[in-house]
């Protein structure tokens, strides 16, 4: 028999309008009650926020249902600050007794890397975002539809199209992904990308290397007889260095 969550999420419809209402409503409430959350482009969040932002959604668009399928299961929420590409992850993790527990994610590096003077303009979701807290709103929307898919099926997929179908109906969102800046945006900016030669100082000494990859930080190999062998057949030691730390070489 489907749950009550379930039958909420597969046919209950919300007026446009409604809709663009709650979610101000919401973004108004969150600056009213966070310690940390004082304007929209904010400086700093704190996890209570994240759990502000669930009991608010699932209050406003599922009625409490997503707090009562959970039947005394523990969810989490976490800032995700080296997670640098995808803009929240939510993960349901089962205990070897069978008990389960879910965490929603949020990559704030992310965030904090958008919204920065004159950059570019952002979206999440299909949906323009003119600050923080947005676009935090419109990710948290997103992995709302995760928990409340993996509460109702055990699984979630948002390249489906049942997950698309009501992530448009619930929150008005045309795209799954976001064009938030990254790090690795903002470091091909200033040259550093992957396969640029850059230069940097480790304990006093000038090295000079190449970008292997990058995340929040850049992975550098550089030539060394004593380091591990690579497919090019030459020797590199792996240095991990802080993307304001190097420079483009040549």
């Amino acid at each position: 028999m489907p749950s009550p969550l379930a039958d909420r999420v597969v046919s209950h419809r919300i007026p446009e309008e409604t809709v663009r209402q709650q979610v101000l409503s919401i973004h108004r409430d969150v600056l009213a009650h966070s310690i940390y959350l004082k304007e929209p482009n904010f400086k700093s969040i704190h996890p209570h926020d994240l759990e502000f932002l669930f009991s608010a959604y699932d209050s406003r668009f599922f009625d409490g249902l997503c707090r009562a399928a959970l039947n005394g299961s523990k969810i989490g929420f976490r800032l995700a600050p080296r997670m640098t590409r995808t803009g929240g992850a939510t993960t349901r993790f089962r205990a070897k007794t069978g008990e389960a527990r879910y965490e929603i994610a949020i990559a704030s590096g992310i965030l904090f890397d958008s919204f920065r003077g004159d950059a570019r303009p952002v979206s999440a979701c299909g949906i323009e975002c003119r600050n923080r807290l947005e676009a935090l709103q419109r990710i948290f929307e997103h992995e709302m539809i995760h928990l409340a898919e993996q509460l109702c099926w055990g699984e979630s997929s948002c390249a489906a199209a049942r997950f698309q179908e009501i992530a448009g109906r619930f929150f008005l969102h045309s795209a799954r992904t976001h064009s938030l800046i990254t790090r690795r945006e903002l470091a091909a900016e200033s040259g550093v990308r992957p396969g640029a030669r850059v230069g940097f100082t480790f304990e006093g000494l000038r090295l000079t290397g190449r970008v292997n990859r990058i995340t929040k930080r850049a992975t550098v190999l550089v030539e060394d007889p004593g380091g591990q062998r690579y497919s090019d057949g030459l020797h590199y030691k792996v240095y991990y260095v802080p993307l304001g730390s190097l420079e483009p070489v040549g």
